[in-house]
C-alpha cells in the first residue's frame, strides 16, 4: 500500500559499531588482593586511593590500578628506538650504550689546544738555527697537530658512556674512562628516573640536548643523581628514561623541572 504508516515510519536501522569511530577506553574493577571479589565503587575512596572489601572486611590501598588509569593517555606517546642509543637485553640483564656526552674540561682543553701547538711552534722555530731545516720542522709539526686534531673529532663519536642495570645495582661506566669514575647505585634505592634541560657552562659551547637524571634514596635523603650529563636529543633523553623505568617496574610520576 501506497501510505502504509508500517512503511512510512519504519524505524532507522542502527549504526554498526565497527562503522563508528570511538576512543575505546579500558575499564578497571577494583578486585579485593585477599579474596579476590570484587569491590563495589561506594567502597573505594578516591582521594586516598583506599578501599573496603565487603566480602572480608579487608582494607587495601588500589593506587596502583588508579597510577594505570592516569597513564593511559601517555601510552600513545611511547617514543620508538631513536637513531644513536644502543640497547640490550641479554639473560635477564640491560644494556644501553649512548655516545659519551662533551665536558667542560674536554671542552676548554680542545679549545686552548690550537693556541699551545702554536705557542709550542715558535719554541721549535726559535730553538733550531735558522734555515731550511727550522722551516721543515715547524711546518711538519703543526701539519701533524692539525691532522690529530680534527682526527680527534672523528675518533670521539667512538666514545660510549655505558648504563648496565642487572638484578642488584645500576651501573654507569665511560669507556675510555677519561679519569671519571664508574658509579653504581643499588636498584633497591632508585625511586625515580627523569630527563631535564641540559645547558653547558662554557659560554663558547651550549648544549641543547637534555640530561637522564635519577633520584636516589640515601640515608641522608633524596639524592639527584646525573646518569648522562648531556644527550644530544630530547627523543634520546627520554627513550632512555622509559626503557630504563619499564626495566625497573618504576611507575613514571612528574618531577619539579622535568622536561614534558
Amino acid at each position: 500500500m501506497k501510505n502504509d504508516p508500517l512503511r512510512q515510519y519504519k524505524p532507522k536501522e542502527k549504526l554498526k559499531l565497527k562503522d563508528m569511530d570511538l576512543d575505546k577506553q579500558e575499564v578497571y574493577k577494583i578486585v579485593c588482593p585477599a579474596c579476590s571479589s570484587h569491590v563495589p565503587s561506594g567502597n573505594l575512596n578516591i582521594q586516598t586511593n583506599v578501599a573496603k572489601c565487603n566480602s572480608c572486611d579487608g582494607v587495601f590501598s588500589f593506587s596502583s590500578q588508579v597510577d594505570k588509569l592516569t597513564r593511559q593517555g601517555k601510552l600513545s606517546q611511547e617514543i620508538l628506538h631513536p637513531e644513536g642509543v644502543t640497547l640490550d637485553y641479554f639473560d635477564g640483564e640491560l644494556d644501553i650504550s649512548v655516545e659519551q656526552p662533551w665536558y667542560d674540561s674536554e671542552i676548554v682543553g680542545l679549545t686552548s689546544l690550537p693556541v699551545l701547538i702554536m705557542f709550542i711552534g715558535v719554541l721549535i722555530s726559535t730553538s733550531l738555527p735558522p734555515g731550511p731545516i727550522a722551516r721543515v720542522g715547524v711546518i711538519s709539526f703543526l701539519l701533524f697537530s692539525a691532522i690529530a686534531y680534527v682526527a680527534y673529532f672523528f675518533i670521539r663519536k667512538k666514545h660510549k658512556l655505558y648504563i648496565h642495570i642487572d638484578d642488584m645495582d645500576v651501573y654507569v661506566e665511560h669507556r675510555p674512562k677519561k679519569f671519571i669514575r664508574d658509579r653504581k647505585y643499588a636498584i633497591e634505592d632508585v625511586d625515580q628516573v627523569y630527563t631535564k634541560k641540559s645547558t653547558g657552562s662554557n659560554t663558547s659551547f651550549k648544549f641543547t640536548g637534555a640530561a637522564v637524571m635519577m633520584i636516589v634514596n640515601t640515608p641522608e635523603g633524596q639524592k639527584h643523581v646525573e646518569l648522562i650529563k648531556n644527550v644530544n636529543s630530547r627523543s634520546k633523553a627520554k627513550y632512555i628514561e622509559q626503557e630504563i623505568e619499564r626495566y625497573l617496574q618504576i611507575t613514571d610520576r612528574e618531577v619539579p623541572d622535568e622536561l614534558d
